[in-house]
């Protein structure tokens, strides 16, 4: 059992995984990795976790603060006095939790040793000891750690180009030696700094500002589509689905979480095909070599990064290979809307008008899930699903599978699940892929799930077995195979039991499932 709860929204998963890995090198013995393992129940694990831990940190975002997991959990830790609350978007933290201080990360590092992370220390601390908050003593803190950080920034930036002796001296007087640091000298530093492969995560952030620019254009950034000069513009369309300042907006957002992951990647070639990007001469051989790599390793862990840095970037610069990499993340993260959105732009800037329709539904429907109104996404989804390609339709079918098992009706469930599997094939005989294959593992697993709830039974060992036979799927539990085997004496294959990855996932990217149905006899 670990002392300290992490509560978040699932879409915030990469960027809540820094400050754990920083409360764990701060000696914090940390649970928030929700990925579960086979046969285990998300619902008995969390409520385990979460009744165990002595202090709950809620990280607010825009995505938690409208989470009813999150604010479910958040009421809990309030209500038992363990709360500790910390914003990493400047949001309204919603009613009832006002009242609790939040510490601010939104200017974080991401750094172990960052003043933000020494002030939530002390809070955490409290609690564990099972004291009372100093809060004159913090609120000191708070005033000298921030005063620290405005020196240090500097100092960092100083010292990193003229070293430490030079950078004190250049302080203490600017006019006599040390010259002045230019953005240049700071952004040369930083890319060898990137080529060595010793980027700290702060100095990671700081390169993604400067890189950005080129990246994804930086001279309309604070313009709304009616003020952008029609001659900058990427498209002179009006879009219905998503504006020009909404789609830069989400584009931003997503190239400088994918790039502070990619810059630290552990290959050279992909660390410098990221920083490339900004270059317009270099730019479509290096989304070549981000999307070459991660379709050769479609199992490393940062290869969703990958695919949604080359989306962002190559559909800022309107490049093809832009709007195949968002296609693939929406089977890679297929709850974040932005996502969605961005596809949703990708499709009306070629005049594919329908898909760009829909894909806004399915984002608008991502939004309405993740919030809680199952309705309202289900009526989305649906009126989204008819005019999607089957790569890009499979991903949404499976959602509105993950709908249906959430009001228990796994009648509705297994045909939602079955048209996702069909989908699946359809997608891999057109296109063979890693990604399109793991989707397909993840729906026949889920739709042979939806049969045994709802009593087909035998149809649940039948579909399981064609599924072994055409393209290996596991079963997902060793109880079932022996069910098929024993009731139906069904052919199965007994060396791959377990749930896909995709299916070891907290609620709000999967729906729970309850215990198998009795056994019936033939």
């Amino acid at each position: 059992m670990a002392d300290v709860f992490l509560s978040y929204a699932s879409e915030d998963r990469d960027r809540v995984r820094p400050l754990a890995e920083a409360l764990q090198a701060r000696g914090f013995n940390v649970w928030w990795d929700r990925q579960l393992g086979a046969g285990e129940d998300y619902t008995v694990v969390i409520d385990r976790e979460l009744r165990a831990a002595r202090a709950v940190i809620v990280v607010w975002t825009q995505g938690s603060a409208l989470s009813t997991y999150v604010r479910d959990e958040a009421g809990r830790a309030r209500d038992q006095g363990r709360l500790v609350p910390v914003l990493l978007d400047r949001v309204d933290i919603p009613l009832g939790f006002g009242a609790f201080q939040a510490e601010d990360f939104t200017r974080w590092n991401g750094g172990a040793n960052a003043p933000q992370m020494q002030i939530l220390e002390e809070a955490l601390r409290a609690k564990l000891e099972g004291r009372d908050i100093n809060g004159m003593a913090i609120a000191r803190k708070r005033r000298q750690l921030m005063a620290r950080v405005r020196i240090v920034s500097v100092l960092t930036v100083i010292a990193l180009i003229v070293g430490i002796g030079v950078g004190v001296s250049y302080l203490r007087n600017p006019h006599n030696g040390g010259g002045e640091v230019t953005q240049a000298d700071l952004k040369a530093e930083l890319l060898r700094l990137l080529a060595e492969g010793k980027l700290t995560p702060d100095q990671a952030i700081q390169l993604a500002e400067i890189l950005q620019a080129g990246s994804l254009g930086d001279q309309t950034a604070s313009l709304s589509p009616e003020q952008t000069p029609a001659a900058s513009r990427t498209t002179d369309v009006q879009l219905a689905s998503i504006s020009e300042a909404e789609f830069d907006q989400q584009a931003r957002q997503t190239y400088n979480t994918a790039f502070v992951a990619v810059a630290q990647h552990a290959d050279e070639g992909v660390r410098q095909a990221a920083a490339d990007m900004a270059d317009p001469t270099k730019r479509q051989a290096a989304m070549q070599t981000l999307w070459d790599y991660a379709r050769a390793h479609p199992d490393d862990p940062m290869v969703e990064q990958i695919y949604l840095l080359c989306g962002s970037v190559g559909e800022a610069n309107d490049l093809p290979l832009g709007q195949r990499a968002l296609e693939v993340a929406t089977n890679l993260s297929p709850r974040d809307p932005a996502v969605w959105r961005m596809l949703s732009r990708s499709y009306q800037r070629v005049n594919r008008t329908s898909e760009a329709e829909a894909a806004a539904n399915v984002g608008e429907g991502i939004e309405a899930q993740n919030n809680g109104d199952a309705a309202a996404a289900e009526r989305q989804l649906d009126s989204a699903l008819p005019a999607l390609q089957p790569e890009v339709a499979a991903s949404v079918a499976s959602r509105l599978g993950d709908i249906a098992v959430e009001r228990q009706d796994w009648t509705a469930a297994s045909a939602r699940f079955t048209r996702a599997y069909s989908l699946r094939e359809e997608a891999n005989a057109q296109q063979p892929n890693v990604v399109a294959e793991a989707g397909l593992q993840a729906d026949a697993q889920q739709m042979v799930i939806a049969l045994d709830r709802s009593g087909r039974v035998r149809d649940a060992c039948e579909r399981l077995r064609q599924a072994q036979e055409q393209h290996d799927v596991a079963a997902p539990d060793q109880a079932l195979v022996e069910r098929c085997q024993r009731q139906f004496r069904t052919p199965l294959r007994t060396n791959r039991v377990g749930l896909a990855p995709q299916l070891r996932r907290p609620p709000e990217e999967r729906a729970p499932q309850p215990p198998p149905p009795e056994e019936r006899r033939p």
